[in-house]
């Protein structure tokens, strides 16, 4: 089969890529669409894939009419070109669009709940919708349930090793522990409509943790003087060696959390909305705290965060990795045997 993947996010190429190497050993062909957000080009080059590129996008409300019209095209010309079979994407409406326009079937992935409108779009428009068992909403017959998290499709470990000496290049000694922080844009759909934490007073958190701990801030906004000297300049594609040898993570992003989580690495979640592998992740493998971006939050949140950063130890929470990887499947394997029995 030809298979074309559409992608919007730098972690829909990592999810992909091994779904995309495991289906062209298989004798498949395989073309890949990406938005090139962040680190998105890099990657895709760096994975050696055979891909086109939709542009930059927008994060305005008003242009993306626009930009859903381009990439519309866009796709809808390579997927000719290579006579595509099947679509594969992660919640992509575009995908969901030309998959209808060719008369191809679409299965998409998604793990992220509040995202109202864009799955409105695509239960219209794909054939199978695909998530992780814990999602916390029902798509009825077309909706499949796997007992996994995205992130195990690229960093289990037959896939990512840890590299020890890697703290050298963030300028730490080997022993040094430090605090990896992420921020994001709140430029996605489903943060649209969602409050955010409030920039002040987030900025001010984050320099409590600098004064009192070695910190590494990975950020998709600009940051203040006094804090961008943190910031993670490495290449991106050495991003999840960072999280690795953290000693923990503090973010706002939900797939960052998880990841530092399947890594066995603790994680602050701090955000107003949840997601059910968050949910999960906290209640049954101890390996996430999600604290809402309130004054109480936020100091449940500084109290963990101390507390961890105190404990020279880190066996609990290899245990609770152990005890995750363990029960759940890399979702990706799953992905290859509904695309390769059903279609």
């Amino acid at each position: 089969m030809n298979i074309f993947i559409d992608t919007g996010h730098p972690v829909h190429i990592h999810f992909f890529n091994p779904i995309a190497k495991k289906l062209e050993k298989n004798g498949h062909a395989v073309f890949f669409a990406i938005r090139e957000k962040d680190c998105s080009l890099q990657l895709a080059k760096s994975y050696q894939l055979n891909f086109i590129s939709k542009g930059k996008g927008s994060y305005s409300l008003f242009l993306k009419p626009i930009y859903l019209v381009w990439s519309v095209y866009k796709l809808y010309a390579a997927a000719r070109r290579v006579n595509a079979d099947i679509f594969l994407s992660f919640a992509s409406p575009y995908a969901g669009i030309v998959s209808r326009i060719m008369n191809k079937p679409h299965i998409v992935f998604d793990d992220t709940e509040p995202d109202p409108i864009v799955q409105w779009v695509y239960r219209k428009l794909s054939d199978t919708i695909i998530t992780p068992s814990c999602f916390q909403k029902n798509f009825g017959e077309k909706h499949i349930k796997i007992n996994g998290y995205k992130e195990l499709a690229y960093l289990n470990s037959k896939i990512f090793s840890v590299n020890p000496q890697f703290k050298k290049q963030l300028g730490f000694e080997n022993q040094q522990d430090y605090i990896l922080i992420r921020l994001v844009n709140h430029g996605a759909m489903h943060d649209k409509f969602s409050p955010h934490w409030n920039t002040e007073e987030k900025l001010k958190f984050i320099q409590k943790l600098a004064e009192k701990f070695a910190v590494v801030i990975s950020s998709e906004t600009t940051l203040p003087e006094t804090l961008e000297k943190y910031r993670f300049r490495l290449p991106e594609t050495h991003f999840h060696q960072a999280i690795a040898n953290a000693k923990m993570v503090v973010g706002e992003s939900a797939t960052v959390a998880a990841e530092s989580a399947v890594l066995g690495i603790p994680s602050v979640f701090i955000d107003f909305n949840t997601r059910g592998y968050i949910d999960e992740i906290e209640k049954n493998y101890y390996l996430i705290r999600h604290y809402k971006p309130t004054s109480v939050g936020l100091k449940l949140a500084e109290d963990f965060i101390q507390s961890v950063m105190q404990n020279k130890s880190a066996e609990d929470y290899q245990d609770y990795k152990e005890n995750l990887t363990s029960e759940k499947t890399t979702i990706g394997d799953s992905f290859i045997e509904i695309i390769e029995k059903n279609f």
